[in-house]
């Protein structure tokens, strides 16, 4: 059995359904993804879609939180950007009744998959606040898995576009920016390598910040 761990998909169906491919699971092998599987990109419906179908385990990403804060926002308060998300992922309620059920991490007892990181200077995931599982990036101007860790366990984490591939024993980061026009990236930790599908264009502008 081998563990497979997808970055971030925003929408990008191909490159996912290639890099699957790539990897060729077998039945018994298990596949995860970092969240932020919707919007940005060309088709959230198609990548929701492609998780259902593939029954790959997917923690909560900061878009599919942010999808559900708008949805819980009275329609006549929502702003124009907030619309022009609503639009961007299509059937959003349809998204939400299944991203409402995502865990914040998965623990496989040797694999910690969530979709930032740690928030530093806590003991344990139960003490940290959820928004920073969700959107960290740097503590006091650091990166945070340059301060903390999980004994025991190795973190897959997404998110983090403009830093690109994180390889260290103790942390993977696969956001690698396929949306920006970059590649799509996953991890095997049996075979202790990375597959990368090169993405076919560049999806929406920006640096990968947000």
């Amino acid at each position: 059995m081998r563990h497979f761990f997808i970055g971030d998909i925003h929408g990008c169906i191909d490159e996912a359904i290639e890099l699957l491919q790539k990897f060729s699971p077998q039945f018994d092998d298990k596949i995860f993804q970092t969240g932020d599987f919707i919007n940005k990109g060309p088709d959230s419906i198609g990548a929701l879609n492609f998780i259902r179908e593939n029954n790959i385990r997917c923690v909560m990403g900061n878009h599919e939180a942010k999808l559900l804060r708008i949805l819980e926002t009275a329609p006549e308060l929502r702003t124009e950007k907030e619309l022009r998300f609503l639009e961007s992922v299509r059937e959003p309620e349809r998204i939400a009744k299944i991203v409402r059920d995502l865990p914040l991490w998965i623990d496989t007892g040797k694999f910690l998959l969530l979709h930032a990181g740690l928030e530093p200077e806590k003991k344990s995931l139960a003490e940290m606040d959820p928004k920073w599982i969700l959107s960290i990036r740097e503590w006091n101007g650091k990166a945070w898995y340059e301060q903390a860790s999980i004994p025991d366990r190795v973190v897959i984490f997404g998110h983090w576009a403009m830093n690109g591939l994180v390889d260290f024993p103790h942390a993977k980061g696969l956001d690698t920016g396929c949306v920006y026009g970059k590649l799509l990236t996953g991890y095997c930790p049996e075979e202790n390598r990375f597959y990368q599908i090169p993405a076919h264009r560049e999806y929406t502008k920006g640096k990968g910040v947000y």
